[in-house]
């Protein structure tokens, strides 16, 4: 705790020191961030991979002639190393060794056990089915044989063996195939399927003395049951033979040992003979020149040539391996700058926001590492990188720009750093901005299968396009597309998605997949609202209309006003009864409190609005609109109310003002003006088109001369744009109605209420000179 406090106290004064506009901790988290990436990132990369990778391609023409510097070995291609290494792999016999204890034992209890039985002199019962005595004389010999020999044969076996014993003849035949059974496990029987021998030869090690197992001498328990089996059913039936084979299965067992880790040494010590290069370039000898194409012993050259200069440079400074990676630092700062460049130019909010920035890093250094394991630990195939990750949650998390520059540095850095070259450059920044495309307006999670089309189609485009350039083979590409670029495609936005709800939780991000999800008229706050507060639900209703229009018409994010625009009352359920839209045609309740009391309760639906909804998992984005849509405005009606009754000296018009914020967004600046309008026009008298639009500007330039719609990115054309929105919504809410003859009969005849007949519902009288815009004690 006391080491927490003083890290808090550290950070407070950092925040303390001024420099710019800004402050030393916003600085310093900015260097920390870009120190981490230039400094780690290099160290995922091997130095080869980058070192060895060559401007040149196979198929592609020379752009100058390249002679040898000095002699160097032709590398093999991966190719030939594995096709040679399998080739070396498969002349390793599989080893077994001889156990010549177990074959004594074996064949001392096959003596044993059958000597055992003869001299019991099984006696010949009668209907041994039914006697009694015969499964008694038979269960207590089973006994005896599991006790001294570990023998598992049943009584019933058992009689049926007696009869083959007390028959002289069927006896002769079991010895023989009992000396057929002794003499398999002397020969050997092999502890490993033969079905898993893969190779041609095996060897078998007797007293250190190495012998070649032919074959057809190659016999596992299996094979040795089949001999056996051939040879009983000679002389006995089925069945017989049947019992006969277990009798020996209990007994043979595997005595030649499989030689697991010395066959695995075996095998590894034939790889590791196999040489890495194959033929040797001579110091001045040409190996490519100018305008000619190369093809594959030419990029072998070259590439060998590469590799060469690297290992030469190593032994010979042995400062190689700095310099490359202090030439990685620096190609990554050059990257990084430029994305840093764009943030400061064109994403001041997300460049000045530090959590906004750690995410986009984390979200990066997740594809890095990604890259790294499967390049470098699992050497997999450079396309099974997951290149269109960082494309797709950016785009869904942030935005297509920021994804868009994210895309580009992934691509750079794969490209360069990594060693990939250009294919995978090119294939991440093509497949990234079709994997943008395909996510940036989400709106259901179905459009996971919508993501795995276009990066599928993108990955097969530029591959086709990369093959027919270098004149490679289409059968290869297509080899390529199936086993690694087609997996890639279907598995990476199935992995997005599943990240995609733990950046979200973690960072408290609102995308449009959630806001989606908070529309739904069964989430529990809104079913709440609906029930406790009907009146302020349908005008939620209404006011998410507006805004859903005016947010379109401005470009704004029409979802996000929609959404915000349901949870913006909802601190109204603790005490519905005293805000107009829920009293009917009850008394007003704020006509017997004092106006302060009535400020009071108006301003604390904000505050219990809040609380309800973070209560209720609602995310930051959606519970910003129920202090904003206020913002710091005045509850004209109750300030005005409480001069009256004290006289202006005597009310502070802070205790008649809510406590803002301002709208921080055009979202809810947008909320703020369809709330006020909505509220408002009820209070027109006769509406029509024209009464009604001159109200709402009315309205809207209030907003914006009271210096409410400052902290918002609102322009006057916006505003003018918000008002033309509005106006089909709000027509359709005012639009006339014909009068029945009924209804203008009872109108006739109803008699003109005087004008302190009968007060409104808010306490006020509804006479021809109360002023239209007073009728409502809701704040706006």
């Amino acid at each position: 705790m006391e080491l927490k406090n003083k890290w808090q106290s550290f950070r407070t004064y950092l925040s303390e020191l001024k420099v710019g506009k800004t402050n030393l901790e916003d600085i310093l988290t900015k260097i920390l961030i870009f120190v981490f990436f230039i400094v780690l990132i290099p160290l995922l990369f091997s130095s080869n991979k980058s070192g060895t990778s060559l401007n040149m391609k196979k198929g592609s023409i020379a752009p100058k002639k390249v002679v040898a510097p000095f002699n160097f070995f032709i590398l093999k291609t991966k190719e030939e190393l594995k096709k040679e290494r399998d080739e070396n792999a498969a002349k390793v016999p599989f080893y077994f060794s001889y156990n010549d204890s177990i074959t004594r034992a074996a064949t001392g209890k096959l003596h044993a056990v059958i000597s055992y039985i003869l001299n019991k002199n099984i006696p010949v019962f009668d209907d041994v089915g039914s006697n009694s005595t015969a499964d008694s004389f038979f269960t207590v010999l089973k006994n005896e044989l599991q006790e001294q020999f570990l023998f598992n044969f049943s009584s019933g076996s058992l009689q049926i063996l007696s009869d083959i014993f007390n028959d002289p003849k069927r006896l002769e035949s079991f010895k023989e195939a009992a000396a057929l059974a002794e003499k398999l496990e002397k020969e050997g029987i092999l502890s490993l399927s033969l079905a898993e021998i893969n190779r041609p030869n095996v060897v078998v090690r007797r007293k250190g003395i190495e012998e070649p197992l032919a074959p057809q001498n190659r016999r596992d328990l299996p094979a040795v049951n089949k001999v056996l089996e051939n040879k009983l059913l000679e002389s006995f039936d089925v069945n017989q033979a049947l019992i006969i084979n277990y009798f020996f299965a209990q007994i043979l067992t595997p005595n030649l040992i499989y030689e697991q880790k010395f066959t695995r040494a075996a095998v590894e010590q034939a790889i590791a003979e196999v040489a890495v290069t194959k033929d040797m370039v001579y110091e001045n000898e040409r190996i490519v020149d100018a305008n000619e194409r190369i093809d594959a012993d030419i990029f072998q050259k070259l590439y060998s040539l590469k590799a060469a200069q690297i290992e030469r440079g190593r032994r010979e400074g042995g400062f190689q391996d700095i310099i490359a990676y202090l030439a990685k630092m620096m190609l990554l700062a050059a990257v990084l700058l430029i994305a840093g460049l764009y943030l400061f130019s064109f994403r001041k909010k997300i460049f000045n926001n530090n959590k906004m920035l750690f995410m986009i890093s984390l979200i990066l250094m997740l594809e890095f590492v990604l890259a790294a394991l499967i390049s470098g630990p699992l050497n997999w195939h450079t396309y099974v990188i997951p290149v269109t990750i960082v494309s797709m949650l950016l785009a869904i998390l942030v935005d297509s720009g920021i994804a868009f520059v994210a895309t580009v540095v992934v691509a750079l850095v794969l490209g360069g750093i990594q060693g990939g070259g250009y294919d995978i450059a090119l294939m991440t920044m093509v497949s990234g901005m079709v994997a943008i495309f395909s996510v940036h307006k989400m709106r259901t999670r179905n459009q996971v299968f919508k993501a795995i089309v276009f990066i599928a189609a993108a990955y097969l485009w530029v591959l086709i396009t990369l093959t027919a350039l270098r004149y490679d083979s289409l059968l290869e590409a297509s080899k390529i597309f199936v086993y690694f670029l087609l997996p890639n495609a279907v598995l990476s936005p199935f992995l997005t998605f599943m990240l995609l709800g733990v950046f979200e939780k973690l960072f408290d991000i609102t995308t449009d997949v959630t806001l989606l999800e908070l529309s739904d008229m069964n989430h529990p706050l809104l079913k709440k609202l609906a029930m406790e507060a009907p009146g302020t639900f349908h005008h939620s209703m209404v006011v998410g209309n507006l805004a859903e229009r005016a947010a379109k018409a401005i470009g704004a994010n029409s979802l996000l006003a929609r959404v915000g625009s349901y949870y913006h009352d909802v601190g109204k359920m603790e005490k519905p009864e005293y805000f107009v839209e829920n009293q009917m045609d009850a008394d007003n309740r704020h006509t017997q409190l004092a106006a302060s009391m009535s400020a009071l309760i108006l301003t604390s639906h904000v505050k219990n609005g809040i609380e309800m909804a973070a209560a209720a998992g609602i995310p930051k984005r959606i519970r910003d609109f129920i202090p904003e849509h206020h913002g710091t405005s005045t509850m004209d009606f109750f300030y005005k109310k409480a001069l009256e009754n004290a006289g202006e000296t005597q009310v502070n018009e802070a205790d008649f003002r809510y406590q803002g914020p301002k709208p921080q967004s055009r979202e809810t600046a947008i909320v703020m003006l369809a709330d006020s309008v909505e509220a408002a026009t009820r209070s027109i008298k006769n509406p029509t088109p024209n009464k009604i639009r001159a109200f709402v500007e009315e309205l809207v330039d209030k907003k914006f001369r009271m210096g409410e719609l400052d902290e918002c990115d609102l322009t006057l054309r916006d505003l003018k744009q918000i008002v033309d929105a509005f106006m089909p919504v709000l027509y359709g809410v005012f639009q006339h109605r014909i009068e029945y003859p009924d209804q203008e009969n009872k109108k006739g005849q109803s008699k003109p209420r005087s004008k302190n007949e009968k007060n409104d519902k808010n306490g006020h009288s509804n006479s021809s000179g109360a002023s239209k815009n007073t009728a409502e004690p809701k704040a706006v």
